[in-house]
């Protein structure tokens, strides 16, 4: 979950910009610095449009006549009275903040007005307007289309909570592989999270697997950014269409490879592509299948590499087959597990 603490600390500021525009002499200094704020970063414009419209629901609401209304109304009356030069208009909002905060200072008012309308803004953008989880058994695969038009596609044995707020979509993949294909929306980032993992896009079609406390991820189209652990200040990993992403969270190191684009998400259509991939993981993935692992055992075996396609309901057939492949030979345990040796 993204930490509270910057997101208060950017709603004040955008709400302090505001209160300042309203309340206080505004000058051309004053209004180039603000638009300098707005440009350093697409989030500020976001929360001050939302601060804005919040702003305006507030105003909205009427409240009950106050027995102050009257002695201010009164007092009005005898200073324009009294005055012999006319009096401009007070302002809309500074009537509104002194009616509503009854006879609290301007400065005491927009304090306690900005604390209402942060408060409001981060319950309001914290509760989501969608949510559902879903979840795949052994062998199952299954689409699941979401609100806005985007998609996700759950491989077998998998499980993901998704999330839609206000001004972001969040995706929690607690296990298994996800292939997402996202509506662009810049205003609400779409996030996968998987253990201390994030991948962050914008509109694209992604694969993730969760390998806890590792990650893979498979790029189709688009773009999206990896950030390997959300805990560090490592920058983030930007991948492109046809890039891919493994992390091995043992040695903490990630490498970054170039995919044939019918290799992202190849399991969606049933079958597992493979272009001269290493024997281990090949091995690895049928293993997935089968529900059981491969082992493999002989010198310099685990870098043979494989080409040929897996059915995903019958990996058991491309793993027998391997003798006519490589130098090796498949054998069946009892326990119906199976072991791949050196010939």
């Amino acid at each position: 979950m993204t930490p509270l603490a910057p997101n208060v600390q950017l709603h004040e500021a955008a709400a302090e910009w505001f209160l300042r525009r309203s309340e206080t002499p505004w000058t051309p200094a004053d209004e180039t610095a603000f638009a300098e704020w707005l440009a350093a970063d697409p989030a500020h414009q976001q929360v001050y449009a939302s601060l804005a419209r919040t702003w305006d629901d507030f105003s909205s609401v009427q409240r009950p006549a106050l027995a102050a209304d009257s002695a201010a109304e009164t007092s009005d009356i005898s200073a324009g009275q009294a005055a012999s030069t006319p009096r401009s208009a007070p302002n809309p909002r500074r009537r509104w903040f002194q009616g509503l905060f009854g006879g609290l200072s301007i400065p005491t008012a927009a304090t306690a007005c900005l604390t209402l309308v942060v408060g409001g803004w981060l319950a309001w953008n914290n509760i989501p307007r969608y949510s559902v989880e879903l979840a795949t058994a052994h062998g199952q695969t299954e689409r699941f289309d979401l609100p806005d038009g985007s998609s996700a596609v759950l491989n077998m044995d998998s499980q993901v909570q998704v999330r839609y707020y206000p001004g972001r979509r969040t995706v929690q993949l607690s296990r298994g592989e996800a292939f997402f294909r996202v509506e662009a929306g810049p205003e609400r980032p779409f996030t996968v999270r998987t253990g201390n993992s994030e991948v962050r896009v914008i509109g694209t079609a992604f694969n993730v697997r969760a390998i806890p406390p590792g990650l893979s991820v498979k790029v189709l189209e688009g773009q999206v950014e990896v950030r390997i652990d959300t805990s560090s200040k490592q920058a983030p990993v930007r991948l492109a269409a046809r890039q891919g992403l493994l992390f091995d969270p043992v040695g903490m190191r990630y490498q970054t490879t170039a995919l044939l684009a019918e290799t992202v998400g190849d399991w969606r259509d049933g079958q597992l592509i493979f272009r001269r991939s290493r024997l281990a993981e090949v091995a690895e993935e049928l293993g997935r299948y089968l529900g059981q692992p491969v082992e493999l055992r002989g010198k310099g075996i685990a870098d043979l590499r494989v080409s040929g396609y897996a059915a995903t309901q019958a990996p058991q057939a491309f793993l027998e087959s391997l003798p006519d492949l490589l130098p090796v030979r498949v054998q069946k345990r009892n326990d119906g597990t199976y072991v791949i040796v050196s010939r």
